[in-house]
């Protein structure tokens, strides 16, 4: 490309004088014009001439160059007029499109209601009961009760053919959200007491170094409980609205006692009229616990047993200080699993007392129980009471 230039411009030197004149290295190639004459010179005029008039012409005229041009203008900027309207009108359809997600039609009813999820769906199943209120059905679940709503216990019953030790287990939906927003129940701990119920337990202002809230007895102060809620916990709130509470206490095939309280290997279910799964440890809970579902169960936390009593109770604030109906000293011993319900909710008061993840600060009783037990009253240890005992505590009235 740069050699043919080279050529281009040395041709325009042998036509034109240049200031420098020609270099020697052209001498050989061209030879040196003698001069112009007057007939060269009129004759170069004229020419001149010619060729302006034609440059003229096209640049002129209807057809010219400079008319061509303001028509390419005019339609370039009507070209862009015309996109510009385009764009507007998919901008305005876009966010029709945008402000309708969540109440169109179509969508509404393309969505599982909650009679027709059968437990074969791969992925959990969001789904409304009667009154509108959401349920999150997790994949292998069916719901058992939908006619019923969410306030009075939305019940869901395992049926995958994955692990047959689970099938049949029963849970109840707790819907609830982090921060209590627009009159929502919120996943939280409570003393019952500041919230209008008993006056056994006081939820201090102050925090502990975990980031919780201080709750005491009020006739024991040098002492009190405490637990961080998880970021599992707090992440699958915020996601799904609402968690799943064991309809049962936990229960197994076999009777259990001091002789094989060591035994850990029962599967423990949670159906009803089983052998109540108790003579264990907190920690032997726990673990119980975490292999029912692995990576999806767990023992429950302060947080949950105490927001389910606040779903049973709703705003009366009875049954979480005087759980009446519950299996007490009254009824003659202990139970199998499922002998009282609120809101399908068996046994949180009475029976057996009930491991919790929460701890209390004497590190020689450090492990916390909540519910109450068959051989007290109701006024006692109801459901909201809170009791401290030491890691290897094994009783026939404590389960997971």
């Amino acid at each position: 490309m740069r050699k043919d230039a080279k050529c281009i411009r040395n041709a325009y030197r042998g036509n034109h004088w240049l200031s420098g004149g020609i270099t020697n290295n052209s001498i050989s190639d061209y030879q040196l014009p003698a001069g112009i004459t007057l007939i060269a010179l009129v004759v170069t005029i004229i020419v001149l001439l010619i060729l302006a008039g034609i440059a003229i012409s096209l640049s002129v005229g209807n057809n010219g160059l400079f008319s061509r041009a303001k028509n390419a203008v005019d339609i370039w900027k009507n070209a862009e007029s015309d996109e510009q309207e385009k764009m507007k009108n998919f901008a305005n359809t876009y966010d029709e499109i945008l402000n309708n997600i969540g109440s169109n039609e179509d969508i509404e009813e393309n969505k599982i209601t909650i009679d027709k999820i059968t437990g074969l769906e791969k992925e959990n199943t969001e789904t409304t009961d009667k009154e509108g209120n959401r349920v999150v059905v997790p994949a292998g679940f069916k719901v058992v009760n939908p006619d019923q709503t969410v306030n009075e216990g939305i019940v869901i019953e395992d049926v995958s053919a994955e692990n047959t030790d689970t099938i049949g287990n029963q849970f109840v939906w707790i819907p609830c959200t982090i921060d209590g927003a627009n009159n929502t129940l919120k996943y939280d701990r409570y003393a019952f007491n500041s919230d209008g119920y008993d006056a056994s337990q006081i939820k201090l202002e102050e925090k502990d170094e975990d980031g919780s809230y201080k709750i005491r007895r009020v006739d024991i102060t040098s002492y009190y409980f405490h637990e961080a809620m998880t970021e599992q916990e707090r992440i699958s709130i915020e996601r799904y609205g609402g968690y799943y509470i064991g309809r049962y206490e936990a229960g197994c095939d076999i009777e259990r006692s001091e002789s094989n309280k060591g035994n850990i290997e029962n599967v423990a279910r949670i159906k009803e009229n089983l052998k109540v799964y108790n003579w264990i440890t907190r920690d032997e809970a726990k673990t119980i616990s975490e292999r029912i579902y692995i990576g999806k169960s767990k023992l429950c936390s302060s947080y949950a047993w105490n927001t389910a009593l606040k779903f049973i109770d709703g705003e009366t604030g009875t049954y979480a200080v005087n759980s009446v109906g519950g299996n007490y000293k009254e009824n003659g011993g202990l139970k199998n699993t499922g002998y009282h319900a609120l809101k399908n909710i068996y046994d949180m008061g009475g029976n057996v007392y009930e491991w919790t993840t929460e701890s209390y600060t004497d590190q020689s009783t450090p492990y916390v129980v909540g519910g109450g037990c068959y051989y007290n009253q109701a006024s006692i240890t109801p459901a909201g009471n809170r009791l401290y005992f030491s890691s290897d505590h094994l009783k026939d009235n404590i389960r997971n």
